[in-house]
C-alpha cells in the first residue's frame, strides 16, 4: 500500500455528517497532521512552495516531511475545483516532491494526472446556516 493510499484511507474514515464547509477542511487538515505525526513525520501548513528564485506560486495546504529517503509531500485541500492547485502542486514535484490533491465537496470529478495523486472525498459541502436575516430597518435601531 503507498502512502497516499493509507491517507486515503484515513480520511474515508472521517466523521463528516455535521460538519460545515470550513469546519470540514479543517478537520481534514488536522486528520493530515495526524497521519503524518502517527508516522514520526513532520507536517506544517501553510508552506510556500518556490523553486530557485520563482516564489509566485505561494502556499501549499501542507508540507510533510518523511525520511531522508522519500520525498517531502505536498498536499493541497479544497472543496471546489481550483485548477490552481493542481499548478502549485506541479511546481511542488518540479521541486522533487509528491504531490496530493484532496478534493471534496462537489459532484465534479477533480480528474486524474500522471503526475499528481488525486484524493476525492464524496462529502458535501455544507455552508453555515445564518441567524435569522434582519432587515434594514432593525439594523438602523
Amino acid at each position: 500500500m503507498t502512502d497516499t493510499d493509507d491517507l486515503a484511507r484515513t480520511l474515508f474514515a472521517l466523521e463528516t455528517n455535521t460538519l460545515t464547509t470550513a469546519a470540514m477542511t479543517a478537520r481534514i487538515t488536522r486528520a493530515v497532521i495526524e497521519w503524518a505525526a502517527a508516522r514520526g513525520w513532520a507536517a506544517r501548513t501553510e508552506a510556500r512552495v518556490g523553486v530557485g528564485e520563482d516564489t509566485r506560486l505561494g502556499f501549499v495546504d501542507v508540507i510533510v516531511r518523511r525520511s531522508s529517503r522519500q520525498p517531502d509531500l505536498a498536499i493541497e485541500i479544497d472543496s471546489t475545483h481550483k485548477p490552481w492547485s493542481v499548478d502549485k502542486l506541479r511546481h511542488a514535484i518540479g521541486a522533487g516532491m509528491e504531490g496530493i490533491w484532496i478534493r471534496w465537496g462537489d459532484d465534479g470529478w477533480a480528474g486524474s494526472f500522471d503526475d499528481v495523486h488525486v484524493i476525492q472525498l464524496p462529502v458535501p459541502r455544507r455552508t453555515r446556516s445564518r441567524a435569522r436575516q434582519l432587515s434594514q430597518l432593525e439594523l438602523w435601531q
